[in-house]
């Protein structure tokens, strides 16, 4: 079967989010493109799960996604009318979350800050909210798990989720985000550092077409 490497991954995320983002602003009726859109967020999460990993400077990693988050809020907030934080602010959280539990590696250390990282997200509207974390948190444990044991938790996780709110009824769609970074081969590929300009770009392209064609 097809092997994929992190860069791979990366550019299947980043498309992803486009359709997502081209249904929800350009082709509402074309649902299909909010499918595939589910699968976005979980490949980013697991790209920062393994960025956490790797990374020999935290703090730098963390500076430009806060950078990047600051910079694309009013975009976020102007093109598509929401009032949550937009996704990086979501990862950035995550990313967090993710060096205080290593930090403090007592089981009732990390429930608490799990659950604190998962409040302030939902408590303040970061985009996925508390679900967000619960991904990131899954993301950074695919090396630690059997890959069945992993996709149970995984499935696990999507159907209470729908069980809390049929709200969340499309994202069952991103259960299928499990089985490609399962896929993941190993190696890095090449860099993609273009994302923290993609981001805000394509929303700003997207967000002129828009406008360009309500105003015809």
């Amino acid at each position: 079967m097809i092997k994929l490497s992190a860069f791979s991954i990366k550019i299947l995320a980043a498309v992803f989010m486009v359709m997502d983002h081209v249904c929800y602003l350009l082709m509402p009726e074309l649902l299909t493109l909010h499918f595939f859109g589910r699968l976005s967020f979980p490949l980013f999460a697991w790209l920062l799960a393994k960025g956490e990993k790797h990374t020999q400077n935290v703090y730098r990693y963390g500076s430009r996604l806060l950078i990047t988050a600051i910079i694309s809020q009013p975009i976020y907030t102007v093109v598509f009318q929401r009032f949550s934080l937009n996704i990086l602010f979501t990862l950035l959280l995550g990313l967090v979350m993710l060096r205080l539990v290593k930090l403090y590696p007592q089981l009732w250390q990390q429930f608490i800050i799990i659950g604190l990282c998962a409040a302030v997200s939902e408590g303040l509207g970061f985009e996925y909210g508390g679900y967000g974390i619960g991904v990131i948190l899954l993301m950074s444990l695919i090396d630690k798990l059997r890959p069945i044991v992993w996709l149970l938790y995984w499935c696990i996780l999507h159907f209470i989720l729908v069980i809390l709110s049929m709200n969340y009824i499309f994202q069952v769609w991103a259960i299928f985000a499990g089985f490609i970074v399962l896929r993941f081969n190993g190696k890095q590929g090449s860099r993609a550092r273009w994302f923290y300009v993609f981001y805000p770009a394509h929303i700003i392209i997207l967000g002129i077409i828009n406008y360009l064609i309500q105003s015809r």
